[in-house]
């Protein structure tokens, strides 16, 4: 009876810590598969999706899109897992509504028409969402925005002013309610520290220094050089001459930092280099000047005089394809950022440099 006794103890005791062992093992899988590293933030299509196609030399490459905070694809640890893993995932930011970007190597800032502005971190894979100013008051239509180091300028064209943010999205001051109309396209130039906005309402571009002041403004409404007709979108080269999407008459005009008429290029029409809705403009590095167009759908790609060079994209859903596109933006490593607003996301490409663009 005694020997029965000590055979089954032992054996109840090997039980109970083959279980333990088993439920360890279970725990285990269970904490590693709720935690996960930092995914690829652009994973490559199968297929390369470049501008020209072969044989010719690709210029225009397809990176990637984002249109979430979960196309950050953040490293996630045992214990957030396991929250997700019992709770559920919590709310997202997700792009409603969005109409300019502009982007650095650390960060990409979306305005949403929607009433915010979204920050995604590449570096950190954090994601921000910016809707409150001072005391009560909230965006309401943000739509543009630009670097002033070590700050960036949003407008909004509801509440009629510019608002300041640091990078980290904190606010800090507003000016031109006393000015603007329906301000849109915004630009700052570094050389000349001088802000430029698009007044839609009132056709023409008012300039700011750094702090607010206005300085200066140049064009009024109306079809020949130097006038303009609702003016959306804006741009400065490495030059300092200021772009500006003079979009109901169907072109682009390029002035120096003081305003003053250089020359234009576009007409109304369905040929390739015109236009029927111009939006967001754009430089690389090498000078060539990049058009969106909302009714085309597409990108026209000119040289610095205005001769067209090529387009890319065409209505649709997939990658390089646009539904209603707004602003663009190329930074100083040539990578493009597209708003494709109405597919609501932004769409990410880059310009190949070849041995001549050095030569």
């Amino acid at each position: 009876m005694v020997k029965y006794r000590t055979m089954k103890h032992r054996f109840n005791h090997n039980v109970k810590a083959i279980a333990l062992a088993a439920l360890a093992m279970v725990l285990c899988m269970v904490l590693c598969g709720c935690s996960r590293p930092a995914g690829t933030l652009f994973t490559p299509l199968a297929e390369p999706l470049l501008w020209p196609q072969p044989p010719e030399t690709p210029r225009i490459a397809y990176v990637g899109m984002i249109s979430t905070e979960d196309d950050l694809k953040p490293a996630v640890s045992w214990s957030q897992g396991l929250k997700e893993l019992f709770f559920g995932k919590e709310d997202i930011g997700v792009l409603i509504s969005p109409t300019a970007v502009i982007g650095d190597s650390e960060k990409i800032y979306v305005t949403d028409s929607a009433g915010s502005v979204h920050i995604f971190d590449l570096k950190s894979r954090q994601y921000t969402q910016v809707t409150l100013l001072e005391t009560d008051e909230t965006l309401i239509m943000p739509v543009a925005a630009t670097f002033m180091n070590p700050n960036i300028c949003i407008t909004d064209s509801v509440l009629k002013k510019v608002f300041v943010f640091d990078k980290r999205g904190n606010y800090k001051f507003s000016f031109g309610q006393d000015v603007l109309a329906r301000p849109t396209g915004v630009v700052f130039n570094p050389p000349f520290n001088k802000l430029y906005v698009a007044d839609t309402a009132k056709h023409n571009i008012k300039v700011f220094d750094s702090v607010g002041n206005q300085v200066s403004e140049f064009g009024s409404r109306g079809i020949e050089p130097g006038q303009f007709n609702f003016p959306t979108h804006l741009w400065t080269d490495d030059e300092g001459n200021v772009y500006v999407s003079d979009t109901l008459n169907y072109r682009v005009q390029v002035f120096s930092h003081e305003g003053t008429f250089l020359r234009t290029f576009g007409i109304h029409g369905d040929r390739p280099g015109n236009f029927a809705h111009p939006a967001g403009i754009a430089t690389d590095s090498q000078g060539h000047v990049y058009v969106v167009d909302k009714q085309y759908e597409n990108i026209q790609i000119f040289d610095a005089e205005g001769n067209i060079l090529m387009a890319i994209g065409i209505e649709g859903h997939g990658p390089g394809q646009f539904w209603l596109p707004a602003g663009i933006f190329i930074g100083a490593n040539d990578r493009i950022y597209v708003a494709d607003t109405f597919n609501k996301r932004i769409q990410v490409f880059e310009f190949l440099k070849t041995q001549n663009d050095d030569e």
